[in-house]
C-alpha cells in the first residue's frame, strides 16, 4: 500500500506501481490482474495508467479487472429485480397477515433451533431493504418449505 501526495493522474499512479514493484522487487510476470474502480486515469489508453503500462510492460498477460464492489453496483442497476422483490414480498406479506400462521412460524424456527427467530420483514429503511430480506428468505428457504409441507 502506497501513498500518492500531490496529484493523483494515471502517470502519477503507474511511476507509484512501478516504484512498489521495484521496491518489493516483484517481477511484472507475478502480476495476474490490476483491479481499478473504472476511472478514466487508470483506464485511458494513452496518458493514464493503462497507456504507460501496456508500452513499459509489452506482450503481459496482465487482466485489468474492474472492482467487484463496482460490478455489484453496476449489475443492481441494469437488473430488473422488482419482480423478485414483488414475489417475496407477497410470500411474506401472506405469512405475517394469516394470524395464526403468524404466531406459529416463529415458534417452528424455534424448534428447528434456526439462528433467526423469524422471517424479516421489509421496509424502506435501508438495514431491512430488499437486501437484507432476500438474504434472509435465502437462509430459511429450506424451513420455510418444512413449515408449509
Amino acid at each position: 500500500m502506497r501513498s500518492l501526495k500531490g496529484t493523483t493522474t494515471g502517470c502519477d499512479i503507474f511511476r507509484e506501481f512501478q516504484d512498489g514493484l521495484q521496491t518489493l522487487e516483484v517481477p511484472i510476470t507475478n502480476i495476474f490482474n490490476i483491479t481499478t474502480d473504472g476511472v478514466s486515469n487508470m483506464t485511458g489508453n494513452k496518458s493514464e495508467f493503462l497507456g504507460p503500462f501496456n508500452q513499459n510492460y509489452p506482450g503481459n498477460n496482465v487482466v485489468f479487472l474492474h472492482c467487484v464492489m463496482h460490478q455489484d453496483a453496476l449489475s443492481k442497476s441494469s437488473l430488473n429485480m422488482k419482480p423478485v422483490l414483488d414475489a417475496v414480498l407477497k410470500f411474506l406479506n401472506t405469512l405475517q397477515s394469516r394470524g395464526f400462521t403468524r404466531r406459529q412460524f416463529p415458534d417452528f424456527l424455534q424448534s428447528v433451533q434456526f439462528e433467526y427467530s423469524d422471517a424479516l420483514y421489509y421496509m424502506k429503511v435501508r438495514w431491512l431493504g430488499p437486501g437484507c430480506v432476500f438474504e434472509r428468505v435465502w437462509q430459511l428457504k429450506n424451513d420455510i418449505v418444512s413449515f408449509f409441507y
